[in-house]
C-alpha cells in the first residue's frame, strides 16, 4: 500500500474498527454491534473500536445502518434524547479555569442537527430493502466570518457528509439552515455556512501545545447541547492507522491530539481548546469499547483543520501529500532473518505507477529509514512525516538499498484523487500501507 496506508505490526492490543466514510456508513445504530472480521486476514475487531464521536442517530422505522465500522450515534427527537438546554457559564474574569475557558468558547460552538432522505442500504436491513430516513446530531465551531456577513463553521466530515439538511443552532437555541461548502474524508473536516453572524472562536497555535496541558471540550453529547468536559492533553503527534483499515481511497487519522477529556457521541466537530478558550482541535473520535467515552478521545489539531477549512472554502477541495510507496514495517526478527542492513524502517513493497516515488528512483525491496532530518522507524512515522509536508515540497529521503545506504531528492506529489488505496499481500508479520 502507499505512504498513506500504513503496514503494521499485529500487536497484543485488540484492533480497532476500520475508520469507514461516511459515504459508505452514513448510520449506525445507537447501540453498536460487534463488526465482522476486518478485509485482508486481520480477523475480528475485538472488544475495542475507534468511534468517530457522532453522526447519524437512530434511523426511522427502527432500521439501522452499519458498514465497516463503528460511528457513535446520538438518537432522534422521538428517541428520548434531552432536547435543547439553557446554558450558562461564569464570566472569563473567574479563577475557576475551566469555567474561563468556557466562557471564552462555547458562545462559538453550535449544535448541528443533520437529516437524510435515504440511509445507506446495510448489513442491518433486508435484502433488496431500500434505504430509510435518517438523522442525528453533532457538533461545530463558528471560526470565521464571510464576506458577506455570515458564518464559516468547521466540523467533521462524517458529521455532514452525505445529508440533505443541515441545521445549527448556538447557546441562543436560534436554528439557522447552514449550507455545506465543502468535506475532506481524509481529514474528517468540513465546512458549512450560515447567513447569520455568529460569535466566532479564537484561535489556538497546535504547535505549541503540551502533553499534559489543561484542555476542554465543548459539544453537545447526546444531544445535551454545549456540554462543557475537561481533561489534559494526553498525547501529541498520535496516529490512528493501528488495526485500521482505511476506507478505500481514504486517509487514516494521523498526527492528531490524544486527550482524556470525556467525548461521547455528539460530540464530533466540536471544539478542544486551552485555558484561554483558544481553539486548539476538532474533536472527531473515540477509542472506546461501548460507544461512550473511555477516556481516550482524539482531536485534529487546529492548524491542520483550519488549514484544509480554508482549501475547501478557498477551491472546494484539499491536496494531500503524496509520496507514492505502498510498504510495511520492517521488524527486527525480519531483518535478521533476511539479512536487512536495518532492523527498523518502512519496508517498500510496490510503488504507485507514476508518481514522484517512481520518478526518484526508490525500489521495492529499498527500506525507508529517513524523511529529511525525521527518523522513520515504521510505515506509520513515514506517514506521519510526510502528512507534515505540503504538495510541492522538496525532501530528501533516506535508506538502505541492500548493504548500501543512500539519499534520495525528491518532490512530494499531490494524492490523485481516483486513487485506490488497498492493502498489498500480506506478510505473516505484518500488513503493508500506502503513502
Amino acid at each position: 500500500m502507499d505512504e498513506n496506508n500504513p503496514i503494521e505490526n499485529p500487536g497484543p492490543e485488540p484492533t480497532p474498527a476500520p475508520y469507514v466514510a461516511p459515504d459508505t456508513a452514513p448510520h449506525v445504530p445507537a447501540t453498536p454491534e460487534p463488526l465482522p472480521p476486518a478485509p485482508g486476514g486481520r480477523g475480528a475487531a475485538i472488544g475495542v473500536a475507534l468511534f468517530t464521536a457522532l453522526i447519524v442517530g437512530a434511523i426511522a422505522g427502527g432500521a439501522a445502518g452499519f458498514a465497516g465500522g463503528w460511528l457513535a450515534t446520538q438518537g432522534d427527537s422521538n428517541s428520548g434524547a434531552i432536547g435543547p438546554q439553557n446554558v450558562r457559564v461564569l464570566p472569563s474574569e473567574t479563577n475557576e479555569p475551566v469555567s474561563a475557558a468556557a466562557a471564552a468558547a462555547v458562545e462559538a460552538v453550535v449544535n448541528i442537527d443533520v437529516s437524510g432522505a435515504t440511509a445507506t442500504d446495510s448489513e442491518a436491513l433486508p435484502e433488496g430493502h431500500p434505504g430509510v430516513p435518517f438523522q442525528g446530531n453533532g457538533s461545530g465551531v463558528a471560526f470565521m466570518r464571510t464576506e458577506d456577513g455570515g458564518t464559516y463553521i468547521i466540523t467533521n466530515d462524517h458529521v455532514v457528509a452525505g445529508t440533505s439538511s443541515i441545521v445549527v443552532r448556538g447557546v441562543d437555541q436560534e436554528p439557522y439552515v447552514a449550507e455545506l461548502i465543502g468535506t475532506d474524508p481524509d481529514t474528517d473536516i468540513a465546512v458549512i455556512k450560515v447567513e447569520a453572524s455568529l460569535p466566532v472562536v479564537d484561535l489556538g497555535n497546535s504547535d505549541e501545545l503540551l502533553v499534559g496541558q489543561l484542555v476542554v471540550a465543548v459539544g453537545s453529547p447526546y444531544g445535551l447541547d454545549h456540554s462543557i468536559t475537561s481533561g489534559v492533553i494526553s498525547a501529541l503527534g498520535r496516529s490512528l492507522p493501528n488495526g485500521l483499515a482505511a476506507a478505500e481511497g481514504i486517509y487514516p487519522l494521523v498526527d492528531v491530539i490524544q486527550t482524556d477529556a470525556a467525548i461521547n457521541p455528539g460530540n464530533s466537530g466540536g471544539a478542544l481548546v486551552d485555558r484561554r478558550g483558544r481553539l486548539i482541535g476538532i474533536n472527531t473520535a473515540i477509542y472506546s469499547g461501548d460507544g461512550s467515552s473511555g477516556g481516550i478521545g482524539f482531536a485534529v489539531p487546529v492548524n491542520r483543520a483550519v488549514r484544509v477549512a480554508g482549501d475547501l472554502i478557498d477551491a472546494g477541495s484539499v491536496r494531500h501529500p503524496f509520496l507514492g510507496v505502498v510498504g510495511r514495517d520492517v521488524t527486527a526478527a525480519e531483518a535478521q532473518q533476511e539479512g536487512y542492513a536495518s532492523d527498523e524502517g518502512a519496508l517498500v513493497i510496490e510503488l504507485t505507477p507514476g508518481t514522484n516515488a517512481v520518478k526518484a528512483g526508490i525500489e521495492p525491496g529499498d527500506i525507508i529509514v529517513s524523511l529529511d532530518e525525521s527518523r522513520i522507524r515504521s510505515m506509520d512515522d513515514l506517514i506521519l512525516e510526510v502528512r507534515r509536508t505540503a504538495v510541492g515540497d522538496v525532501v530528501v529521503v533516506g535508506l538502505y538499498r541492500g548493504d548500501e545506504y543512500m539519499d534520495l531528492e525528491m518532490t512530494v506529489g499531490d494524492k490523485p484523487d481516483d486513487l485506490n488505496i488497498e492493502t498489498a499481500p500480506e506478510s505473516e508479520e505484518t500488513t503493508p500501507a500506502q503513502e
